[in-house]
């Protein structure tokens, strides 16, 4: 099958559906006089430690009859359906799942639980370090779409409880849904390798929300930022208009806008984006002139960040690295040689964290932008991962800690 030399663009439109059947005003009235509802489940009114549930529609005509499907809890009869296995009218509560053996409500066996219930073992242990967190999951057992490391940052995390594109400064009282970020990395992870061109999908903002303004094939609407819905019946046609016609356009979020925004041609794209389509054009172009193209080859360099930047290091003249932000503008004098091992495991994590900071007492980071290895704060040291986070007890005796390297000050 030929393959068409477009950009294949992946937009997924979100649709809320009503559950409700329509009928005639006055019917359900007549209905019920007829055909009594039965009592629902207490459990919906009681909603406390030992009994809880959701009111759902009712599955009868029209909807008519209230409708509570209890939730049970932990260690409650439960069934899994099929001839024989007896009939419950709940179904176990968040983070459990009906055990096929027992028949009853446990709870489920997921990264996010088993990693809990490590973080539970030490801390009964007394092995819990005084930055460590928790791990949350939610009501499917997954990790939630955020962590907080106490007195950085917050970062995106998805299911898995794998860092993704999305970080704040850590004020206490963060909100972050992550649900762009985390569509980006189910898209990147779902495509098929053997797609000639890169996938575009949604633009996400810094803190892994979806950027309100959307475009795809150059015609741009708006979008709620936490659910990605369409929003409003505007639409900008870039070849006929500027993107600040928008009501939802903002130019703090416009991260490249141009001098003349208001001239044409009308735009909204970035520098990496920019490349994507420059390259698609230069494979279409040889493909019209005879020549073979190695499609995947062509755009490995090419990895667009969520929010359309190329990503957080950049390579100088003199073919150094060093560290930017999300507008191409230098972090600080983090830098590396090319050839060496701190060249190759650059990733600017402590150099980002750090910019986004306004505290005095700041992580301390190597010379390459990546967290050290070895944390203090307040007479204590510590080793932490290489997004910053803690692992094991803190101590002031540095040289005990397993992390610990003569050269631990200087890497």
């Amino acid at each position: 099958m030929a393959v068409n030399s477009v950009l294949f663009c992946l937009a997924l439109f979100i649709v809320k559906v009503n559950s409700d059947i329509l009928c005639e005003n006055g019917f359900c009235g007549r209905h019920i006089r007829q055909n009594p509802c039965a009592d629902p489940a207490p459990d919906c009114d009681l909603n406390n430690g030992t009994h809880s549930g959701v009111w759902l529609p009712s599955p009868t005509i029209c909807n008519c009859c209230k409708f509570c499907l209890p939730m049970y809890n932990k260690g409650a009869p439960c069934s899994i359906g099929g001839p024989g296995t007896g009939i419950t009218v709940g179904r176990c509560g968040e983070g459990l799942t009906c055990d096929s053996t027992t028949r009853v409500c446990v709870r489920m066996k997921t990264k996010c639980h088993d990693a809990q219930d490590d973080y539970d073992a030490r801390q009964a242990r007394s092995q819990t370090g005084y930055m460590e967190v928790r791990p949350e999951c939610d009501a499917k057992g997954n990790f939630l779409s955020n962590v907080c490391v106490p007195s950085q940052t917050c970062f995106c995390q998805s299911e898995d409880g794998e860092r993704i594109f999305g970080e704040v400064a850590n004020t206490g009282s963060v909100s972050m849904p992550c649900t762009c970020s985390r569509l980006f990395h189910k898209i990147r992870k779902t495509i098929s390798t053997s797609v000639p061109f890169p996938v575009v999908s949604y633009r996400c903002t810094s803190d892994g929300n979806f950027n309100p303004v959307q475009c795809f094939d150059r015609k741009c609407h708006c979008v709620d930022k936490i659910t990605g819905i369409k929003t409003g019946t505007d639409v900008v046609d870039l070849d006929e208009q500027g993107i600040t016609d928008l009501p939802c356009y903002e130019a703090d979020l416009d991260l490249f806008r141009p001098r003349n925004i208001s001239q044409r041609p009308f735009q909204y794209t970035t520098p990496c984006y920019d490349s994507v389509e420059e390259r698609r054009q230069l494979i279409g172009q040889s493909k019209k002139d005879g020549y073979n193209v190695d499609y995947f080859s062509t755009f490995t360099s090419i990895n667009c960040l969520p929010d359309g930047t190329f990503g957080r290091t950049l390579i100088n003249a003199n073919g150094t690295k060093v560290c930017i932000n999300e507008r191409s503008v230098r972090i600080g004098n983090y830098e590396a040689k090319i050839n060496t091992p701190q060249y190759d495991e650059m990733d600017c994590k402590c150099a980002i964290s750090s910019s986004l900071l306004s505290s005095s007492e700041r992580p301390h980071c190597c010379s390459n932008g990546n967290f050290r290895p070895i944390q203090c704060r307040r007479g204590s040291c510590y080793c932490v991962d290489s997004d910053g986070r803690q692992e094991g007890m803190q101590t002031a005796d540095i040289n005990s800690l397993p992390c610990y390297t003569d050269n631990w000050r200087n890497c």
